[in-house]
Protein backbone atom coordinates (compact mmCIF):
# COMPACT_ATOMS: atom_id res chain seq x y z
CA UNK A 1 0.00 0.00 0.00
CA UNK A 2 3.26 2.13 0.86
CA UNK A 3 4.56 1.48 -2.44
CA UNK A 4 1.14 2.45 -4.56
CA UNK A 5 0.86 5.89 -2.19
CA UNK A 6 4.07 6.54 -3.17
CA UNK A 7 3.65 6.14 -6.46
CA UNK A 8 0.33 8.51 -6.75
CA UNK A 9 1.81 10.91 -5.17
CA UNK A 10 4.48 10.99 -7.61
CA UNK A 11 2.31 11.17 -10.26
CA UNK A 12 0.21 14.05 -8.78
CA UNK A 13 3.51 15.83 -8.50
CA UNK A 14 4.29 15.80 -11.99
CA UNK A 15 1.27 16.73 -13.11
CA UNK A 16 0.99 19.97 -11.19
CA UNK A 17 4.95 20.46 -12.08
CA UNK A 18 3.42 20.34 -15.49
CA UNK A 19 0.03 22.69 -14.64
CA UNK A 20 2.28 25.52 -13.21
CA UNK A 21 3.51 26.85 -16.47
CA UNK A 22 2.09 27.80 -19.67
CA UNK A 23 4.65 26.42 -21.53
CA UNK A 24 6.13 22.75 -22.23
CA UNK A 25 8.75 21.82 -19.57
CA UNK A 26 11.82 19.58 -20.53
CA UNK A 27 12.41 16.34 -18.55
CA UNK A 28 15.61 17.96 -16.63
CA UNK A 29 13.78 20.82 -15.49
CA UNK A 30 10.51 18.58 -14.30
CA UNK A 31 13.75 16.11 -12.61
CA UNK A 32 15.06 19.40 -10.77
CA UNK A 33 11.81 20.55 -9.88
CA UNK A 34 9.90 17.53 -8.51
CA UNK A 35 13.10 16.09 -7.05
CA UNK A 36 12.38 12.44 -8.79
CA UNK A 37 14.81 10.87 -11.22
CA UNK A 38 14.76 11.34 -14.79
CA UNK A 39 13.96 7.48 -15.17
CA UNK A 40 11.24 7.79 -12.57
CA UNK A 41 9.91 10.67 -14.46
CA UNK A 42 9.69 9.42 -17.88
CA UNK A 43 7.97 5.78 -16.61
CA UNK A 44 5.08 8.12 -15.40
CA UNK A 45 5.38 10.38 -18.67
CA UNK A 46 4.98 7.35 -20.91
CA UNK A 47 1.89 6.30 -19.24
CA UNK A 48 0.47 10.08 -18.93
CA UNK A 49 1.57 10.31 -23.06
CA UNK A 50 -0.50 7.21 -23.69
CA UNK A 51 -3.81 8.06 -22.70
CA UNK A 52 -3.84 11.38 -24.22
CA UNK A 53 -2.85 13.49 -20.66
CA UNK A 54 0.16 14.75 -21.50
CA UNK A 55 1.47 15.64 -25.36
CA UNK A 56 5.79 15.70 -26.48
CA UNK A 57 6.74 17.81 -28.87
CA UNK A 58 9.11 16.63 -31.19
CA UNK A 59 11.42 19.14 -31.97
CA UNK A 60 12.23 20.13 -28.29
CA UNK A 61 11.29 17.02 -26.66
CA UNK A 62 9.46 19.25 -23.70
CA UNK A 63 5.74 17.67 -22.20
CA UNK A 64 2.99 19.49 -21.89
CA UNK A 65 -0.51 18.86 -20.64
CA UNK A 66 -3.18 17.95 -23.12
CA UNK A 67 -6.77 19.41 -23.33
CA UNK A 68 -8.24 16.21 -21.94
CA UNK A 69 -6.86 16.80 -18.16
CA UNK A 70 -9.71 19.81 -18.47
CA UNK A 71 -12.06 16.46 -18.91
CA UNK A 72 -11.63 15.79 -14.72
CA UNK A 73 -13.43 19.35 -13.69
CA UNK A 74 -15.38 20.23 -16.65
CA UNK A 75 -18.07 19.55 -14.64
CA UNK A 76 -16.93 21.41 -11.16
CA UNK A 77 -19.17 24.55 -11.76
CA UNK A 78 -22.02 22.62 -11.67
CA UNK A 79 -21.07 19.66 -9.27
CA UNK A 80 -18.38 21.18 -6.89
CA UNK A 81 -20.07 24.66 -6.75
CA UNK A 82 -19.18 25.95 -3.32
CA UNK A 83 -22.55 26.58 -1.79
CA UNK A 84 -22.90 22.57 -3.14
CA UNK A 85 -19.87 21.84 -1.11
CA UNK A 86 -20.44 23.78 2.27
CA UNK A 87 -24.25 22.91 2.41
CA UNK A 88 -23.93 20.11 4.25
CA UNK A 89 -21.48 21.92 6.78
CA UNK A 90 -23.76 24.49 7.36
CA UNK A 91 -27.09 21.66 8.29
CA UNK A 92 -24.87 19.65 9.89
CA UNK A 93 -23.43 22.62 12.62
CA UNK A 94 -26.81 24.22 12.68
CA UNK A 95 -28.97 21.11 13.72
CA UNK A 96 -26.05 19.95 15.94
CA UNK A 97 -25.36 23.99 17.56
CA UNK A 98 -29.00 24.92 17.40
CA UNK A 99 -27.63 28.01 16.53
CA UNK A 100 -27.61 30.27 12.91
CA UNK A 101 -24.72 29.08 10.57
CA UNK A 102 -24.02 31.11 7.32
CA UNK A 103 -21.83 30.78 4.43
CA UNK A 104 -20.43 34.05 3.29
CA UNK A 105 -18.71 35.29 0.20
CA UNK A 106 -17.38 39.00 -0.91
CA UNK A 107 -19.34 40.45 -3.85
CA UNK A 108 -19.08 44.24 -4.51
CA UNK A 109 -17.47 45.26 -1.49
CA UNK A 110 -19.62 43.45 0.84
CA UNK A 111 -20.86 40.20 2.12
CA UNK A 112 -23.65 38.22 0.23
CA UNK A 113 -25.01 35.13 2.42
CA UNK A 114 -24.72 32.34 -0.42
CA UNK A 115 -26.37 29.67 2.53
CA UNK A 116 -27.75 30.58 5.88
CA UNK A 117 -29.91 29.05 8.31
CA UNK A 118 -30.87 31.28 10.62
CA UNK A 119 -33.01 29.40 12.94
CA UNK A 120 -32.57 25.53 13.22
CA UNK A 121 -35.56 24.54 14.87
CA UNK A 122 -37.92 26.17 11.92
CA UNK A 123 -35.10 26.26 9.05
CA UNK A 124 -35.84 29.45 8.85
CA UNK A 125 -33.11 30.84 5.19
CA UNK A 126 -34.34 35.11 5.35
CA UNK A 127 -30.51 35.75 5.02
CA UNK A 128 -29.81 34.08 1.60
CA UNK A 129 -29.24 36.87 -1.00
CA UNK A 130 -28.84 39.62 1.38
CA UNK A 131 -25.88 41.84 1.47
CA UNK A 132 -24.24 43.04 4.82
CA UNK A 133 -21.20 45.36 5.52
CA UNK A 134 -17.78 43.55 5.72
CA UNK A 135 -16.08 45.90 8.37
CA UNK A 136 -19.28 45.19 10.93
CA UNK A 137 -19.49 41.34 10.78
CA UNK A 138 -17.14 38.22 11.45
CA UNK A 139 -17.17 36.73 8.03
CA UNK A 140 -16.60 40.22 6.42
CA UNK A 141 -13.36 40.84 8.42
CA UNK A 142 -12.46 37.24 7.64
CA UNK A 143 -12.58 38.30 4.13
CA UNK A 144 -10.99 41.79 4.57
CA UNK A 145 -7.53 39.55 5.85
CA UNK A 146 -7.15 39.35 1.89
CA UNK A 147 -6.35 42.44 1.38
CA UNK A 148 -2.88 44.65 1.59
CA UNK A 149 -2.74 47.97 3.86
CA UNK A 150 -3.39 50.00 1.05
CA UNK A 151 -6.13 47.87 0.05
CA UNK A 152 -7.97 47.85 3.13
CA UNK A 153 -7.47 52.16 2.69
CA UNK A 154 -8.84 52.25 -0.46
CA UNK A 155 -11.63 49.89 0.56
CA UNK A 156 -12.17 52.98 3.37
CA UNK A 157 -12.09 55.48 0.96
CA UNK A 158 -14.49 54.14 -0.97
CA UNK A 159 -16.99 52.43 1.24
CA UNK A 160 -16.47 54.10 4.86
CA UNK A 161 -16.57 52.44 7.99
CA UNK A 162 -20.05 53.33 8.84
CA UNK A 163 -21.00 53.38 12.39
CA UNK A 164 -24.16 50.51 12.96
CA UNK A 165 -24.02 49.70 16.88
CA UNK A 166 -21.90 51.25 19.36
CA UNK A 167 -19.18 48.23 19.36
CA UNK A 168 -18.50 48.94 15.22
CA UNK A 169 -14.92 49.40 14.48
CA UNK A 170 -14.83 53.01 12.58
CA UNK A 171 -11.44 54.02 13.40
CA UNK A 172 -9.53 52.86 10.46
CA UNK A 173 -6.22 51.90 12.90
CA UNK A 174 -8.17 50.04 15.06
CA UNK A 175 -9.57 48.13 11.85
CA UNK A 176 -6.47 47.52 10.72
CA UNK A 177 -4.69 46.08 14.49
CA UNK A 178 -8.27 43.96 13.69
CA UNK A 179 -7.36 42.53 10.76
CA UNK A 180 -3.98 41.56 12.57
CA UNK A 181 -4.92 39.81 15.13
CA UNK A 182 -8.07 37.78 12.94
CA UNK A 183 -4.49 36.94 11.00
CA UNK A 184 -2.78 35.52 13.71
CA UNK A 185 -6.30 33.36 15.00
CA UNK A 186 -7.57 32.69 12.03
CA UNK A 187 -11.18 33.12 13.34
CA UNK A 188 -12.82 36.53 13.67
CA UNK A 189 -15.48 37.84 16.29
CA UNK A 190 -18.47 39.70 15.48
CA UNK A 191 -19.54 41.47 19.16
CA UNK A 192 -22.68 42.65 18.34
CA UNK A 193 -20.82 45.02 15.88
CA UNK A 194 -23.76 44.68 13.25
CA UNK A 195 -27.15 44.04 15.27
CA UNK A 196 -26.83 44.93 18.89
CA UNK A 197 -28.08 41.54 20.79
CA UNK A 198 -26.34 38.99 18.34
CA UNK A 199 -22.50 37.92 18.54
CA UNK A 200 -21.22 35.32 15.86
CA UNK A 201 -17.62 33.90 15.47
CA UNK A 202 -16.29 32.85 11.80
CA UNK A 203 -13.81 30.73 10.16
CA UNK A 204 -12.08 31.13 6.62
CA UNK A 205 -12.39 28.96 3.79
CA UNK A 206 -9.43 28.55 1.51
CA UNK A 207 -8.72 27.27 -1.84
CA UNK A 208 -5.87 25.54 -3.46
CA UNK A 209 -3.89 28.71 -3.47
CA UNK A 210 -4.59 29.19 -0.18
CA UNK A 211 -6.84 32.30 -0.40
CA UNK A 212 -9.62 32.99 1.56
CA UNK A 213 -12.60 32.88 -0.80
CA UNK A 214 -14.95 32.41 1.53
CA UNK A 215 -16.24 32.02 5.40
CA UNK A 216 -19.05 30.47 7.65
CA UNK A 217 -19.92 32.15 10.53
CA UNK A 218 -21.95 30.76 13.69
CA UNK A 219 -24.56 33.12 15.23
CA UNK A 220 -26.46 33.71 18.28
CA UNK A 221 -27.81 35.40 20.55
CA UNK A 222 -25.28 37.51 22.88
CA UNK A 223 -26.98 36.10 26.32
CA UNK A 224 -25.88 33.06 25.53
CA UNK A 225 -23.15 33.22 23.11
CA UNK A 226 -20.55 34.00 25.45
CA UNK A 227 -16.70 33.64 25.26
CA UNK A 228 -16.91 30.37 27.34
CA UNK A 229 -19.55 29.04 24.99
CA UNK A 230 -17.89 29.92 22.01
CA UNK A 231 -14.49 28.45 22.43
CA UNK A 232 -15.39 25.28 24.70
CA UNK A 233 -18.40 24.26 21.88
CA UNK A 234 -18.68 26.21 19.06
CA UNK A 235 -15.48 26.83 17.25
CA UNK A 236 -13.94 23.50 17.59
CA UNK A 237 -16.74 22.29 15.67
CA UNK A 238 -16.29 25.47 13.15
CA UNK A 239 -12.98 25.23 12.50
CA UNK A 240 -13.18 21.45 12.18
CA UNK A 241 -15.37 22.08 9.69
CA UNK A 242 -13.71 24.71 7.71
CA UNK A 243 -10.31 22.36 7.72
CA UNK A 244 -12.81 19.64 6.01
CA UNK A 245 -14.31 21.95 3.62
CA UNK A 246 -10.21 23.91 2.28
CA UNK A 247 -9.22 20.42 1.89
CA UNK A 248 -12.09 19.72 -0.69
CA UNK A 249 -11.11 23.60 -1.83
CA UNK A 250 -7.40 21.91 -2.37
CA UNK A 251 -6.19 23.75 0.11
CA UNK A 252 -3.46 21.76 2.33
CA UNK A 253 -3.84 22.28 6.26
CA UNK A 254 -0.16 23.09 7.56
CA UNK A 255 1.04 20.52 9.99
CA UNK A 256 1.24 21.55 13.45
Amino acid sequence: MEDKNRSSMRLIRILECLADYTAPRKLIEIANETGFSQATILRYLSSLEEENYIYKEEDTSRYGLTWRVSNLVRNQNCQLSLRNIVGPFVGRLANTLKQGVCLVVEENEECLYLDCIENPVYRTLQRIGKKAPLHATGSGKILLTNRSDSQLNQYIKDIGLTKYTVNTITDPIKLSEELIKIREDDYAIDDEECEIGLRCISSPLRNYEGRIIAAISIFGSANTFTNDYIFSTVYPLLKESTNTISRRLGFIIPRD
